[in-house]
Formats: structure tokens, C-alpha cells, sequence
């Protein structure tokens, strides 16, 4: 005798002797809800066949699955069980009376590539190019990672792993999700419409600790504007302190620094340079359109940077010269400073030497908290003096 053991249901070749004739048949044997199970079948195959129906019908009352007369259709039926299996112990009743007393429609789909591209025609009324290329830049990917998706489509697993395939830090982290999150609000507001919830508001926001600015001491200020004062563009052949203008706002003014969108680089461009860099009230005059934050300040021109101004008047030598961004670079590497290590030590020099948080505060365009809780005691007073006392040389 030939036997297969499956899944206790046997298939055994057997011969058959019924009077004078003899044959070979094939029994399957097995036990199912108690009862003995014993059929016979012309050939392996039926048998086989047999025995597979039998194991799927022990495996389907293991799993507690049973046939139901129901209006549902398939689909139906494995979409209702997985919902099921997602809701746990709630009722499913509780579930659905909640989505239908908070789900609000879109009135319109709307593709996300053309949400995007809506958003920033009406963003572009409201930020600097600087901001409104880096949301740019940030919906092109957007829309590479969703071709032909629907606003309304994206969720918050989505938004998440858009996120965190970026391999970025924790802060750019918090700045790309703060940009998708305007997006979105910009899409639920009217007349847009086009959603109903924000899916970027579940994204978690990471805490950032930030470290004590990096600053400078007046002995490398010094040098720096030593320096300038004798530096002629390295293969350029411009007059020597040609860069000084730059240094000295940046250092003793505390402009952004950035030769492209900073607040120096607003400054040079401004069609009344005079006014705004007013030497005779001893005033620079920062307006909405130059600052980064979109506010009027006032910066106070101390004794030594209106020496600098003095002797390197800016209608002779222009704040930002032909090749300047080259020329930063070069005297920033030559001494080892990052972009923002000018204004930070303004601050720090200035807190130190007239003892107002309030007064630099309105000076740097920025709060007292932020002053108190990084720029406070980071220099000695006789380092700030020094600082303030940096003049060009005799």
C-alpha cells in the first residue's frame, strides 16, 4: 500500500476486489468534526482533489470563518473585516456616527500639482524670492513623490514619509514640514476649498536644543578689519579697503550678511543709500523691505563704525563691489568665520558693553527672550569695550 499523510487526511492506493473483477482505486481516510471520513476515488488526482477541499474546510472552521447570507459583494466583505480588525473592541456604529457628524467634503478635487502651483503665485505677493524658491524647490520633489495625485489624496503617512526619506537634521525636518503645512492650510482656506483637514498637523515637530552662538573676540575683529583695510580683491586690483564697507555694517551693524538676499545686500541696492545709512543723525535705517522679518528698525552708528564710514565713504566705496560674494568667502575662510558669526558677536558686544537687552533687541530685530537666552554674559565687559573701540588704523 502507496500512503500521503497531509494534514490529517490520508491518500492510500488500494486494490479493489469486487466478485470476479479486480481494480486499483485510491481512498482518502481522515477525521473531520468528530466523524470518520473514508471515500474512494478512480484516481490520485480526485482524491487529491478531495483531500485539499477537506483541509481548506478544517482551516476555515479553525479561523472561525463562516458562510453568511449577506447583500454584500466581496470587496465588501474583506473591506468590513479589516475595518473590523483596525476598530479592535469599539464599535464599528460609534465609528461611523463620528465620521459622518465631522467629515466635511472638498467642494472640488484638485490635482496637487496645481494646488502647488496656485499656492505659489499667492505666496509670491508675500515673501522674499529666497523663501518662495525654497518652497518651490521643496513642491517639485512634492510632486515627483505623488505624480498625478489628487491634494486631497496625500495623507499623513504620506507627508511622513516624504519627510523622513530626505535623510535631512531635526531642523530642516521641522522647516520642510512647516512649509508642506502652509500648503495644506492654503488649500482648506477659502475660496480654495479643496480640502477638509490638514494632514501635515499629526506630523510630530522635533524639539531642537540650540547650542551658544559662535562668536568672536575683539582681537579676531580687529584683525578681520586689519585685514580688509589692506585687502585689494586678491587678482582683482580694486583699492585697498574695498571690502571694509561690508565688514565694518556687518560687524558693527549687524546686517545679515548674505551677498545675495541678506539685508546688506538690500541695503546696497537701495535707491537712497544716503538715507538709510545716515551718518549725520548717526542712524542706519533698516525698512520692511530690507529686513528679513518684514519690520522697520533703527541701528544705532557707534563712535567706531562711524570712523569706518569716515574713511571709507560709500559713495567712493561700495558696500558690495564687483565680485564680492568671491571676496567674502575669501577673507570669511581666511579666518575661519561661518556666515552668521558677524551678527552674533554684534549682539553679544552689545549686550556686554551698554547693558540693555531691550536696546539690542530693537537694534538686531529680534526679542528680548532670544537676547536673554543666548546672548547674554557671553563676553567680558573689557572684551566689548575693545570690541566698540575697533578703528580704522592712523
Amino acid at each position: 500500500m502507496e500512503a500521503t499523510m497531509k494534514a490529517g487526511f490520508s491518500v492510500e492506493k488500494v486494490a479493489v476486489t469486487n466478485g470476479p473483477f479486480k481494480y486499483t482505486a485510491y481512498r482518502l481516510t481522515g477525521w473531520q468534526d468528530g466523524r470518520r471520513i473514508r471515500k474512494q476515488f478512480p484516481n490520485r488526482d480526485e482524491a487529491e482533489g478531495a483531500r485539499l477541499e477537506l483541509e481548506i474546510q478544517a482551516a476555515n472552521r479553525a479561523n472561525a470563518i463562516r458562510p453568511v447570507n449577506t447583500r454584500l459583494s466581496p470587496a465588501q466583505v474583506a473591506e468590513a473585516e479589516a475595518v473590523f480588525s483596525r476598530l479592535g473592541s469599539r464599535p464599528l456604529a460609534e465609528a461611523v456616527d463620528w465620521f459622518l457628524a465631522n467629515y466635511r467634503p472638498p467642494k472640488a478635487a484638485m490635482a496637487l500639482a496645481t494646488a502647488t502651483a496656485a499656492f505659489l503665485v499667492d505666496r509670491a505677493q508675500h515673501v522674499r524670492p529666497v523663501v518662495l524658491s525654497d518652497y518651490s524647490k521643496t513642491f517639485n520633489r512634492l510632486n515627483a513623490e505623488f505624480p498625478g495625485k489628487n491634494v486631497g489624496d496625500i495623507t499623513t503617512a504620506d507627508v511622513q514619509r516624504f519627510l523622513t526619506s530626505r535623510q535631512i537634521g531635526k531642523k530642516r525636518f521641522n522647516n520642510l514640514r512647516g512649509e508642506l503645512s502652509t500648503l495644506f492650510a492654503f488649500c482648506i482656506k477659502s475660496p480654495q476649498n479643496w480640502i477638509a483637514e490638514n494632514p501635515v498637523k499629526a506630523v510630530e515637530v522635533f524639539k531642537v536644543s540650540r547650542d551658544l552662538p559662535e562668536i568672536i573676540t575683539a582681537a579676531k575683529a580687529a584683525e578681520i578689519m586689519q585685514f580688509a583695510e589692506s585687502y585689494t580683491g586678491g587678482t582683482r586690483d580694486l583699492p585697498p579697503g574695498c571690502m571694509v564697507p561690508y565688514f565694518a555694517l556687518c560687524l558693527f551693524a549687524r546686517l545679515r550678511p548674505s551677498t545675495e538676499n541678506g539685508e546688506i545686500s538690500k541695503l546696497a541696492a537701495s535707491p537712497d543709500l544716503a538715507r538709510a545709512v545716515d551718518t549725520a543723525l548717526g542712524a542706519i535705517r533698516i525698512s520692511p523691505e530690507i529686513s528679513k522679518v518684514k519690520s522697520v528698525r533703527q541701528i544705532t552708528i557707534q563712535p567706531n563704525l562711524a570712523s569706518w564710514l569716515a574713511r571709507y565713504p560709500l559713495k567712493d566705496f561700495p558696500i558690495l563691489p564687483l565680485g564680492s560674494k568671491k571676496m567674502v568667502n575669501e577673507i570669511r575662510h581666511k579666518f575661519g568665520i561661518g556666515q552668521d558669526v558677524m551678527r552674533h558677536t554684534f549682539i553679544s558686544m552689545h549686550v556686554a558693553k551698554f547693558k540693555s537687552m531691550g536696546a539690542a533687541a530693537l537694534e538686531a530685530g529680534n526679542s528680548e527672550t532670544m537676547i536673554r537666552k543666548h546672548y547674554y554674559n557671553l563676553v567680558s565687559d573689557a572684551d566689548a569695550v575693545a570690541f566698540w573701540g575697533i578703528k580704522p588704523s592712523a
